[in-house]
């Protein structure tokens, strides 16, 4: 039997990326791919990535983290959360097969996929350190989520109720917190002043861009995330727009996460109609 890595490689890619309408500006391709130079490309990843790396050491140096275990002052309702996790596992296995029906699966790597994929682990997670660590850091990823609302990108979408499953997913990724900052015990959020997990959740998304967005995108010429060349909207289009992207989501990351525990903190423990405890976060016990 005899093994041809060219025609299998080829197989694979028409699963991954067959399907992308690469004449839309901005979704990939070959054009796409030489926007800069790859002396250009190495030596962005390398900066940033000796800038990130230690951007995560100092935010896991300074950041409060939860240790023993977690205190369940309020019990979440099996039924609201299997109501939750089914709802978003039928919009996630949605959005999974238009990928697979439309040969684009590759857009799974998605960081709003991804995010998606941690909010279902953290639904059905049980109390621990880890899964608190987790919350906290993906209170910070809700960016992308909140971008795809305000600049949709719905151009190339074809199936039945593609468009609607699109706002409904981004939707429920900025609910979801809500609904666990409710319950609080393992969804515990550090101190205001605590800003060790925005600086990590920030190194960590950005170096996922770097280093693993940017190489498949390299390799299969598609623009995930737009890590291969700018958006057509993108405000900052030009040669050093990652640059860009870097310094201004330096500053969007930690101060809509820090927002959205504000806004979440007024609904839950103060405004009358929404109201549903005295604190936003339940203690940890300490061993």
């Amino acid at each position: 039997m005899s093994f041809s890595f060219t025609s299998d490689w080829s197989q694979w890619n028409t699963w991954l990326t067959g399907g992308i309408p690469m004449d839309i500006p901005g979704n990939g391709g070959a054009e796409c791919v030489e926007f800069l130079s790859s002396k250009q490309r190495l030596v962005e990843t390398i900066v940033w990535t000796l800038i990130l790396t230690c951007l995560a050491v100092v935010g896991w140096r300074i950041k409060q983290s939860p240790t023993g275990e977690v205190n369940d002052v309020r019990v979440p309702s099996r039924t609201g959360r299997r109501v939750i996790i089914t709802l978003m596992a039928l919009v996630f296995g949605i959005e999974i097969g238009y990928k697979l029906a439309s040969n684009q699966v590759i857009w799974l790597l998605n960081p709003c996929h991804v995010m998606t994929a941690i909010q279902l682990y953290l639904l059905a997670a049980p109390s621990s350190a880890l899964s608190t660590a987790v919350f906290r850091t993906h209170i910070y990823f809700m960016n992308g989520a909140l971008l795809a609302i305000l600049f949709p990108v719905t151009n190339s979408f074809f199936f039945p109720l593609e468009t609607e499953i699109y706002w409904i997913q981004h939707f429920m990724i900025l609910v979801v917190p809500f609904y666990l900052l409710r319950h609080g015990g393992q969804y515990n959020l550090e101190p205001l002043n605590d800003w060790g997990w925005a600086l990590l959740a920030y190194s960590l998304q950005c170096l996922y861009h770097w280093l693993f967005l940017q190489p498949i995108g390299l390799l299969i010429q598609a623009n995930l995330n737009n890590m291969v060349c700018p958006a057509i909207s993108d405000p900052f289009h030009g040669p050093h727009y990652r640059t860009a992207a870097m310094l201004h989501q330096m500053l969007i990351i930690p101060l809509l996460g820090k927002s959205y525990v504000l806004l979440a903190d007024f609904f839950i423990t103060k405004f009358p109609l929404t109201k549903s405890k005295s604190h936003l976060c339940d203690p940890l016990k300490e061993d």
